[in-house]
């Protein structure tokens, strides 16, 4: 398979070596196809946990072998979507950074960036001059004022380096920093029955939004390096309680191809606007895409329609 070259950003030993990893193959002249037949991390791995948040100046989260890093745009607190629904900030309009321990010290990450149209020149270019992979530009939902777009990218290398990367292209934005995780999140909505409802690990963020994540159960291979299934390829279900009552619901399916068409007819069929289909990475195996999906009412009854589309996927439930 032709893949992308990975930029190793150093090769420092910060990491120690995990016994569930195999040894380090430092010296393949491609770090991508050196590393292909390594297992996905598990637990924390070694990963510098502290040190990268200190390098973000925002707190993590560590999660089935991935640290999880979300920063809100708190500066685009006046976003409003389709039918008026206010955008809130961890409610689509996020930075999301995910970083998966490597052996020999080393660390692959995957991230997303929320930006305004004036922004997403300035960071492409910092993800070039930083040897950062540029994966995809695009928008996630439609009809938003004002209109916020989408950049993928991806780095292999030393966990601090991809670290100071990151908040290299991060300062290219009016992302407020620092950031600190809620200590208590509340939220009217009930977490426990979202998460049976759709089998999968749900979180209380913000402004009471709930995000569930659903992994898929295939081997996700990334620029040669299997990753973990919640490397950022996952299916994620977020939950925005209106003042109303009602819920804002936003599914992201993670899809293969031949899951396509299935999922979008029975969402459809269910009352949610399809607002966007796309691959969010390059040199992928298998090929993902992801749509980007909403409707407003009952939380629990529009998540079992989200479950009736996430059972036409391969997902692994809880």
């Amino acid at each position: 398979m032709t893949t992308d070259r990975e930029l190793d950003l150093g090769r420092r030993r910060t990491l120690a070596a995990s016994g569930a990893m195999m040894a380090g193959i430092l010296a393949a002249s491609t770090p991508e196809i050196a590393l292909a037949n390594q297992p996905p991390s598990g637990g924390n791995a070694g990963l510098p946990v502290e040190q990268i948040e200190k390098i973000l100046r925002t707190d993590g989260r560590v999660s089935n072998g991935v640290l999880h890093i979300t920063q809100d745009r708190n500066d685009l607190n006046n976003v409003i979507g389709p039918g008026g629904i206010p955008f809130k900030p961890a409610f689509q309009l996020t930075n999301e950074f995910y970083f998966q321990a490597l052996s020999g010290g080393r660390a692959i990450f995957n991230g997303e960036m929320t930006l305004l149209p004036r922004e997403t020149n300035p960071v492409i270019d910092r993800i070039l001059a930083n040897s950062l992979v540029f994966q995809a530009f695009h928008q996630h939902f439609f009809d938003l004022n004002p209109q916020v777009w989408h950049i993928h990218l991806r780095g292999v290398g030393d966990p601090l380096a991809l670290a100071r990367a990151l908040a290299n292209v991060v300062a290219a934005t009016g992302t407020p920093l620092p950031q600190s995780s809620p200590p208590n999140p509340t939220t009217p909505l009930n977490v426990k029955l979202l998460s049976q409802i759709l089998g999968g690990e749900a979180e209380v963020d913000e402004d009471g939004v709930v995000v569930v994540s659903v992994p898929r159960r295939e081997q996700i291979v990334l620029g040669g390096i299997p990753i973990n299934p919640n490397l950022g390829v996952d299916h994620t279900i977020n939950f925005e309680p209106l003042a109303d009552g009602r819920t804002a619901v936003a599914p992201d399916f993670s899809l293969i191809a031949s899951e396509i068409n299935p999922v979008m007819s029975i969402m459809r069929k269910q009352g949610f606007t399809v607002h966007c289909l796309y691959n969010q990475e390059t040199a992928e195996s298998p090929q993902l895409y992801f749509s980007h999906q909403l409707a407003v009412g009952d939380a629990y009854a529009l998540a079992r329609a989200v479950r009736n589309g996430l059972n036409k996927t391969n997902a692994k439930f809880t």
